[in-house]
C-alpha cells in the first residue's frame, strides 16, 4: 500500500513549504502532497488554507490580498509562502507531487504553468469542472478526485479521475472495492480519527490495508514509515 504525505510539517519544516517537501520525500513515500491556491493579485502560491488566520492570526482572505501582503503577514509570526513556480522551480526530487488544486473552477493562468513542468505531478481536483480541464493535458492515473462528498465517485471517474479519495469515517458506508468496481483505477485513504485528526495512527493504516486500499495519506510521516517497516518485517510478510 502506497504512503502519501500529507501537507508534513515537522520542526524547522513549516507546511507547504519547500523544505517540509523534502523531509517527506523519503524512501517508503510514494508520493508528498501540497496545495496551490491563488492570491488577490493573481499569484499562485502553495498554501493550504483560504485565509491567514490559524497561521498568521489574520483574518484576511488568499484570495483577497496580493502576494506581498500575505508574505508580510506570514513575516511576522516567522513564516513564509513559497510560490507555485518556486516549488516547479526548485523540486528535484523523483518522488512524485501530488498538488491539491483548492480552487473549484479554473482561473486563467493557473494549469499553464503546469502543462510544461518537469515535475511529477498527480493533480488533485475538487469538482467536475477542475476535473475537465486537467484531464485535458494529464492522464487518469495522475487525477485524484478530493471529492466534497461521498457518493460522488461515479462522477468522478466518468469524468477521468483515475485515483479516488476516500476519507477513512466514510469506510463505514464505501469502500475501496465499491469504488473499484465502479470503474476506479485506484482508491486512497485520507486518515481522520477524532483523538488523531490526519495524522494516522498504525491502526488505521491496518484497517486501510486490510480493506484493500491503495493508498493512505498521512500528516505523521514518521509514524507512517515505522509502520511499512514493522510490515515489512513480519513473518506473514516474508511469505
Amino acid at each position: 500500500m502506497k504512503l502519501i504525505a500529507h501537507r508534513n510539517e515537522t520542526p524547522g519544516c513549516p507546511e507547504n513549504s519547500l523544505a517540509s517537501l523534502v523531509h517527506s520525500a523519503r524512501p517508503g513515500i510514494y508520493a508528498v502532497e501540497c496545495d496551490v491556491r491563488s492570491t488577490g493579485d493573481g499569484r499562485r502560491v502553495i498554501y493550504h488554507d483560504d485565509t491567514l488566520r490559524r497561521l498568521a492570526g489574520d483574518g484576511r482572505r488568499v484570495d483577497g490580498i496580493a502576494l506581498s501582503d500575505m508574505r508580510t503577514a506570514l513575516a511576522r509570526v516567522g513564516r513564509s509562502v513559497m510560490t507555485l513556480d518556486e516549488l516547479i522551480d526548485g523540486w528535484t526530487s523523483c518522488t512524485p507531487v501530488l498538488l491539491h488544486i483548492k480552487e473549484r473552477m479554473p482561473s486563467p493562468g493557473l494549469l499553464e504553468p503546469l502543462r510544461a513542468a518537469r515535475t511529477e505531478f498527480i493533480f488533485g481536483v475538487e469538482s467536475p469542472e477542475m476535473l475537465a480541464a486537467v484531464r485535458a493535458f494529464a492522464p487518469d492515473d495522475h487525477i485524484l478526485a478530493f471529492m466534497p462528498e461521498m457518493r460522488m465517485y461515479p462522477e468522478f471517474i466518468a469524468g477521468g479521475a483515475g485515483i479516488i479519495r476516500l476519507w477513512e469515517p466514510w469506510l463505514d458506508s464505501v469502500t475501496p472495492d465499491m469504488v473499484r468496481a465502479a470503474g476506479a483505477g485506484q482508491v486512497w485513504i485520507m486518515c481522520r480519527t477524532p483523538a488523531h485528526g490526519m495524522d494516522g495512527t498504525p491502526e488505521s493504516l491496518d484497517r486501510i490495508e486490510a480493506l484493500r486500499a491503495d493508498g493512505a495519506l498521512i500528516s505523521d510521516v514518521d509514524m507512517g514509515l515505522d509502520w511499512q517497516a514493522r510490515r515489512a518485517s513480519a513473518p506473514e510478510a516474508r511469505r
